[in-house]
C-alpha cells in the first residue's frame, strides 16, 4: 500500500471539507431566495405597482404608485370600514401584511381597498422575475401572478 504525502492529504481533507461546506450552503440559498419578495411588483391588472419591504418578523406590501385609476373612482380609502381611516390615499396603503414564512410561501393577510374587507393571503416567489399572490376567503382561493414591472 502506497503512503500519501502529507500534501496531498492535506489537500484532499481540504477538498473533502469545501464540498461538504458547499453542499450544506445550497439548501439556505434556496430558502432565502423563496423567502425574498424585495422589491416593486406590477399587479396582475396592470394598475399598480405594490413594493414589498422587511418590516417587524416580516414583509409589508404598499401601494406606491397606482398606474390605472377607475374612472371617478377614490382617490383615498373610502371604503374602509375604519372611519377614521377613510381619508388616507390609496397610494401609500399598506396593502398586505405578511408575518410567517411556511413551506414555500409568506402567509398573512392582504386589504382589499376596492371592497374594505381584509383576507387571507399567500404570497410566494414563482418564476424568476414573478410572484404569485394567492387571496382567500374561506376556502375559495384566486391567485395572480405579479411581475417585475
Amino acid at each position: 500500500m502506497m503512503q500519501q504525502s502529507p500534501a496531498r492529504a492535506i489537500a484532499r481533507g481540504a477538498i473533502a471539507a469545501m464540498a461538504v461546506a458547499i453542499a450544506s450552503v445550497q439548501p439556505a440559498r434556496a430558502t432565502d431566495i423563496a423567502r425574498d419578495i424585495a422589491g416593486p411588483w406590477l399587479t396582475a391588472k396592470h394598475d399598480s405597482i405594490v413594493s414589498f419591504a422587511p418590516c417587524g418578523p416580516g414583509w409589508c406590501g404598499n401601494i406606491t404608485k397606482v398606474l390605472r385609476r377607475t374612472p371617478g373612482g377614490p382617490t383615498t380609502d373610502v371604503r374602509n370600514p375604519d372611519p377614521a381611516l377613510r381619508n388616507r390615499p390609496i397610494e401609500g396603503l399598506q396593502l398586505i401584511k405578511l408575518d410567517r414564512f411556511e413551506g414555500a410561501a409568506w402567509r398573512g393577510t392582504v386589504y382589499d381597498p376596492r371592497s374594505g374587507q381584509s383576507y387571507k393571503v399567500y404570497v410566494r416567489r414563482a418564476a424568476p422575475g414573478q410572484v404569485e399572490v394567492k387571496g382567500c376567503l374561506f376556502f375559495v382561493c384566486e391567485a395572480q401572478q405579479w411581475t417585475v414591472p
